[in-house]
């Protein structure tokens, strides 16, 4: 070997050793972060040990997965852990389960708790989650008397946690003019600010609510006493060790600002203590914490609040109340009645928000808000308007991936005005974020109110698929939805043993102009079907039903099953006739076989015209066998327009006449037997 090439090589082999140790400096990183629960530190490592060319073996996948779960990026979660099921242990089967529950893959996430009692996770608490599923699927139709759209407050990347004050509404939001800070979860720090209100409606500018309260890191989750001279608020404190605690804090108004700040003696350094809730009459205090002898994660209380503005010994409010899961963000209107969000309770997935009626000292059982107030993520945070017990705000992280918090305005359907032919504002690319980091200034901010009626769309694809042939319901069909624009995958999911399926809509997908591809499948055992839908016609899919042709053994039923018969404009083609002689042959034979006669057009022109297109021809069909002497008891046509493609050729697509011709077509469908 010549001198130059052994130095080539030496300098190879070193780069290669280097590259080696620094991917191995980086995971080692990532999983220290990720043993402290900094989830969003030890993401940053693992991407950085991607980009320097490190492959992830199996389980270095689960614990980027755990990261993202434990982030609140559920889509994220559901996709890696979905890479890696079979090698899922422990807590991370809870997760994935806990991902199909949030994304609406109901049955799925039955089946992945069942399969978490095999690894240790407690029976109970999977039963309680299981019964949650079931009750999800057969109540995921909207509350059509109640709007819940995203709020003007969308400042810097998140703001929750809303209260009426005053004249206007106290919240959450990043700080403002200062660098970009973030916590332990890659999230800015948080302080009070303030909006007015008109007529219920937030106006534009929003303001730091008090100078004194301010702080370097969180400040949120507040409460006020009636006459508004007294704030509850919660801030995490650092503690021996190094850890930080949640605790509740209260300060006095003097005329000018918040002062006077005390900490309450139902703080403890071993537990947090967070998310008060005051009531009317100003005696007690609601709160959630995660101090022992509780029944679960965290559990909400109750203290009496004395004149001085102390606190007596807190009382947990028990099991009608509380569960194994996490019960937080309490709320207490003007009824007395309590609001709360939890995810141990019946819900879809997430936080949801549960409304307890008051009795007596205590509180009856809780119910589910359902949808529109609740979603498949995290939905909480949630007050009534103190003059008008229709209207409120929640807080949700129902937009996007889920690792974000938004306020949520809550409001009755609007009345259309006879004359108003102003057309509504559809989507949530309409929402401004405005950005509070910047350095400069500002002493207004403008925002836009859309008019978002998201509850007019449906929520969720939800129906049951049968077979074709005699009408029973089929389980184990794949079902995926995409965005039909850009074949993004927003969501998949598998028919329960009854047949049902329910695929929830993000809301981000909830526009006018939205359109899915939508795929059914189960193996060799049924065709596959494949359908473009504008989302208003998923209705159509949840009333109506879905049904798949089955793949016969036997081998001229199966020929018959996968005839197409081609046409051009308004006639069949020669090509198609031929195909009419021989199912008519195959009728007159088997006089007991009903087929369906579909037609299908290409997506060009009208919609409603190839709609008229399609059931036309596909009724000429069934003329053209009746002429051959077939009963027309033997035959159903039916016509779906655009709705079944069978290539790429969807709007918006350059195809050519050739393959836009394949889309047109009538479709030989093995249906029923006669009796």
């Amino acid at each position: 070997m010549k001198p130059n090439s052994r130095i080539s090589l030496l300098l190879l082999m070193l780069l290669f050793v280097a590259s080696a140790f620094a991917q191995r400096s980086e995971l080692k990183k990532a999983q220290e972060f990720l043993a402290n629960e900094e989830y969003y530190r030890a993401l940053e490592y693992y991407t950085l040990a991607g980009e320097k060319g490190a492959q992830f073996n199996t389980q270095v996948k689960i614990e980027i997965a755990r990261c993202y779960f434990n982030q609140k990026n559920v889509t994220e979660a559901l996709n890696r852990y979905d890479e890696v099921q079979d090698n899922l242990t422990g807590q991370d089967i809870v997760n994935f389960a806990s991902c199909w529950h949030q994304e609406g893959g109901f049955e799925l996430a039955i089946e992945w708790y069942e399969k978490a009692k095999s690894q240790g996770a407690n029976p109970i608490d999977m039963d309680d989650l299981i019964k949650a599923c079931k009750w999800a699927m057969e109540n995921g139709s909207f509350n059509r008397d109640v709007v819940v759209n995203p709020a003007s407050l969308l400042v810097g990347d998140q703001s929750f946690g809303i209260q009426y004050y005053e004249d206007g509404v106290v919240y959450s939001a990043e700080k403002q003019g200062r660098s970009k800070e973030v916590d332990r979860s890659g999230k800015g720090f948080l302080n009070l600010a303030f909006s007015k209100l008109v007529e219920g409606e937030i106006q534009e500018g929003s303001r730091s609510f008090s100078k004194n309260l301010e702080s370097d890191y969180h400040v949120g989750a507040t409460a006020f006493t009636s006459d508004f001279s007294r704030i509850f608020y919660t801030k995490p404190v650092r503690i021996k060790g190094g850890d930080s605690r949640l605790k509740i804090f209260t300060s006095v108004f003097d005329g000018e600002d918040w002062v006077d700040e005390r900490e309450l003696s139902i703080n403890s350094d071993e537990y947090n203590t967070a998310y008060p809730a005051i009531s009317p009459d100003n005696k007690y205090i609601y709160y959630s914490s995660t101090q022992r002898g509780g029944f679960g994660g965290k559990d909400l209380y109750r203290a009496e609040i004395k004149p001085s503005g102390t606190v007596g010994k807190g009382e947990n409010l028990k099991s009608v109340i509380n569960t194994f899961g996490d019960e937080e963000w309490p709320y207490i209107d003007k009824e007395g009645n309590l609001y709360f969000a939890s995810n141990g309770h019946l819900g879809f997935g997430g936080l949801d928000v549960f409304k307890a009626e008051k009795q007596g000292d205590g509180f009856g059982e809780p119910v589910n808000l359902r949808q529109p107030i609740n979603s498949g993520k995290d939905d909480f945070g949630y007050v009534l308007d103190p003059s008008d017990p229709t209207r409120g705000f929640l807080s949700s992280n129902r937009l996007g991936s889920g690792n974000t918090d938004a306020v949520f305005t809550i409001a009755p359907p609007m009345e259309e005005e006879e004359g108003d032919d102003a057309p509504p504002i559809f989507g949530l690319d309409e929402v401004p974020v405005v950005d509070m980091q910047e350095e400069a200034p500002v002493e207004t901010m403008p925002v836009v109110v859309p008019a978002v009626d998201l509850s007019m769309f449906p929520g969720s694809l939800q129906t049951k698929i049968t077979s074709t042939f005699n009408g029973v319901v089929i389980p184990g069909v794949t079902v995926e939805m995409r965005d039909a624009n850009d074949g993004t995958l927003i969501a998949t999911g598998v028919s329960g043993d009854d047949g049902r399926v329910t695929i929830v809509i993000p809301d981000e997908y909830k526009k006018e102009d939205q359109e899915f591809e939508i795929k059914f499948s189960k193996g060799d055992e049924f065709n596959s079907k494949r359908m473009i839908v504008n989302i208003m016609e998923v209705e159509d899919i949840n009333n109506n039903g879905l049904s798949l042709t089955p793949i016969f053994k036997d081998d001229v039923l199966d020929d018959i099953g996968m005839m197409i018969i081609p046409y051009e404009g308004n006639e069949i083609t020669k090509e198609g006739l031929a195909v009419l002689d021989e199912l008519a042959t195959y009728l007159s034979l088997n006089p007991n076989i009903v087929v369906k006669l579909n037609g299908h057009t290409e997506a060009k022109g009208n919609r409603y015209n190839n709609l008229n297109v399609s059931q036309d021809i596909a009724e000429k069909a069934e003329q053209i066998l009746i002429s051959k002497g077939i009963n027309d008891e033997q035959m159903i046509p039916r016509g779906y327009g655009e709705r079944y493609l069978k290539n790429k050729c969807k709007r918006g697509v350059y195809c050519s006449d050739s393959e836009h011709l394949i889309n047109r077509r009538i479709e030989v469908v093995v249906w029923r037997m006669l009796k």
